[in-house]
């Protein structure tokens, strides 16, 4: 049994091998032309000075070939992977078809290589040198975001425009691409979009997780520094634990405090020990002076 699939799956494997060999590719070489024999780009792609659409085919037809190839010396397989049946180069996809080589070469010049960068030194046909999506922005800036308007002025809005990193734990790990490369989200999104869900009272699972109001006081003693990222002032932390009044439990003991002339219970001697703990919530910095409500009387 196991002869019988292990035959398959090679016959499988050296028939989609077979079919591939016959499939044509184009054999050429960018490097070649352009840097050593000094071709220019629009000299093989005049069409591109006119094209206004990406459905024009812009690669260059035999007769540019011609214009320094030998029509009757060159053979076939120069250029032609398969030369029995000879096909044109691969076309792209997910593109819509009114993009305009016309208007970009009018705007930046007629330097290619702005936005094909490499493609003069590749020796073959495998990728197709588009710009970055960085370098498109240095024009058309990511202000988009959700509504996908800027990516609609090139891309079929069919096409999936989900990056590849966003998969089922991205909304909780897309804090670890983002620290290590800082412009990665501004590609589509706004900074508002970002604190629009990590700023402000929101302690609920749209953020943090489930039950987070009870537990981030152990998260806030471990790292304090981890909550100021987003709430970046202290008044965060006093304003919500005095409207809650979410208070340590030294507070609530019956001696606390007192109006006894010479003694103010318990408070008065934590003050004295660590004033320093006190004025991590009754700071006039953040708040009213506390203190000065019983003792400025």
């Amino acid at each position: 049994m196991m002869n019988r699939w292990f035959f398959l799956f090679v016959s499988i494997f050296i028939l989609a091998r077979f079919l591939q060999a016959q499939e044509d590719q184009i054999i050429f070489s960018h490097k070649f032309h352009v840097m050593e024999q000094e071709i220019g780009c629009l000299d093989c792609h005049q069409k591109a000075m006119e094209s206004e659409s990406q459905t024009d085919v812009l690669t260059p037809d035999m007769r540019t070939c011609y214009n320094c190839h030998d029509e009757d010396e060159t053979p076939c397989a120069a250029c032609h992977a398969n030369a029995d049946e000879p096909g044109i180069g691969r076309r792209l996809k997910g593109f819509k078809s009114r993009f305009p080589h016309k208007m970009h070469l009018n705007k930046k010049g007629t330097n290619c290589l702005l936005c094909h960068k490499g493609v003069e030194s590749s020796t073959g046909e495998k990728e197709f040198h588009l710009p970055s999506r960085e370098f498109c922005n240095s024009c058309h800036p990511a202000d988009y975001g959700e509504n996908k308007v800027q990516c609609l002025t090139c891309h079929e809005a069919n096409m999936n425009f989900t990056p590849v990193t966003h998969r089922l734990n991205w909304v909780k790990d897309h804090g670890i691409v983002q620290q290590q490369d800082e412009n990665s989200c501004s590609h589509c999104h706004k900074n508002s979009y970002c604190t629009n869900c990590h700023e402000g009272d929101n302690l609920d699972r749209k953020t943090h997780p489930l039950n987070y109001r009870f537990t981030h006081g152990l998260a806030a003693k471990g790292n304090k520094e981890n909550c100021l990222t987003c709430h970046q002032e202290f008044a965060f932390c006093v304003d919500c634990h005095r409207r809650e009044r979410v208070m340590p439990k030294n507070h609530s003991l019956p001696l606390w405090s007192n109006r006894i002339k010479g003694d103010g219970g318990e408070h008065a001697r934590e003050a004295q020990i660590d004033f320093d703990t006190c004025m991590s919530c009754h700071n006039d910095a953040y708040t009213d002076v506390v203190c000065t409500t019983c003792h400025g009387q």
